[in-house]
């Protein structure tokens, strides 16, 4: 019996969005690359196949995904790749006929199946991820939410995936890094030249003497520093986040009273979770200096719900009250792990 292909674009509006609406991601992307009218109809549509928060990869391999889990402390991020973009000299034309695609400006872009989505192939990489994410903007009608720097391969690479924020939609919801700066000069540069609202989170290690030129942003809701030896008192002061995670960090007992009573007084004030792994004992009488508490016996135990629906059951701690306002606070007393948490929780739990 022969196989007839289906007419989809015969359909009339509503039917079509009915079966757009489950197509997913991926689907609306490749459509979208079909063909002039294809892109149209997807630039067009609106749905749940658009309700996604667009990664855009920058460094050593230049990619777009989208996360279904776009923070997550505990399990990481479930990650789907759409396009990757490679370099056109890999591959012989001669020995592959590859499939063509329009990408913005540029015609008869090779591509083909690959580990990361679709990979399509560009002779200046950065050019092929900028022009992916101005493409993936307009198909999805929505700016690019996270960008990830990796290893720079060109030399060059943050100063232009900079200005391709900078030029194309100004500031992002999340910026992730993960690479071995060559020089602390890179992180000084991201860390300046990136305007980031919600999240930041670095797996960034510099030199042992490292210490920002500027005071970074920390007026986001969701921090976490994994080589954090350079975190200062000071900086800790100018945090306003709901989720502060630091590791490696080399702060002082003295220095989580000296925040500890900024907190009292009003200061960091959506804070919901500090959590900080420090390589000394900590002290919680210092900790606890001029501060008042009730201390819990362990057979006291709690669930505090976070923001990603994760239970924690807190068993003892110390408790404490914010005199502004009432906030109640518990401290576990770990000997190297500073865990406080603030309720309510996200689900209205009260110690």
């Amino acid at each position: 019996m022969p196989h007839h292909a289906f007419p989809l674009f015969s359909l009339p509006y509503l039917p079509l969005k009915k079966v757009l609406n489950n197509f997913g991601v991926h689907a609306i992307l490749y459509l979208s690359m079909c063909s002039l009218r294809s892109k149209r109809i997807a630039v067009s549509y609106r749905g749940p196949s658009k309700n996604v928060k667009l990664t855009l990869h920058f460094g050593y391999k230049h990619c777009l995904s989208l996360a279904t889990n776009t923070f997550c402390m505990e399990e990481g991020l479930s990650t789907y790749w759409l396009l990757s973009v490679e370099n056109r000299s890999e591959f012989s034309s001669v020995d592959r006929n590859l499939a063509t695609v329009r990408i913005g400006n540029f015609c008869k872009i090779p591509v083909e199946k690959g580990r990361l989505g679709l990979s399509t192939y560009w002779d200046d990489c950065m050019v092929g991820i900028t022009e992916i994410g101005d493409y993936a903007r307009e198909v999805f009608n929505q700016d690019i939410y996270e960008v990830m720097l990796g290893e720079k391969l060109p030399e060059d690479v943050y100063e232009r995936a900079a200005e391709y924020v900078t030029k194309s939609q100004e500031t992002i919801h999340s910026l992730r890094c993960d690479f071995k700066p060559e020089i602390d000069n890179d992180l000084d540069f991201i860390l300046e030249n990136f305007k980031y609202t919600e999240i930041l989170a670095l797996d960034v290690n510099p030199s042992p003497e490292y210490c920002p030129a500027k005071f970074p942003n920390f007026n986001v809701d969701h921090l976490h520093i994994l080589y954090s030896f350079w975190v200062k008192q000071e900086h800790l002061l100018t945090m306003n986040c709901k989720y502060i995670i630091l590791q490696e960090s080399e702060l002082s007992s003295n220095d989580f009273n000296v925040f500890l009573k900024h907190f009292m007084n009003g200061g960091c004030s959506q804070l919901k979770e500090f959590s900080v792994d420090v390589k000394t004992p900590i002290d919680y009488e210092v900790v606890l200096n001029d501060v008042e508490f009730e201390e819990r016996a362990r057979d006291v135990e709690r669930v505090y719900v976070d923001e990603e629906e994760h239970h924690h059951t807190l068993r003892g701690g110390l408790d404490i009250k914010r005199p502004s306002d009432d906030a109640k606070v518990t401290i576990k007393n770990f000997s190297k792990h500073f865990l406080m948490i603030v309720w309510p929780d996200f689900v209205g739990n009260s110690y």
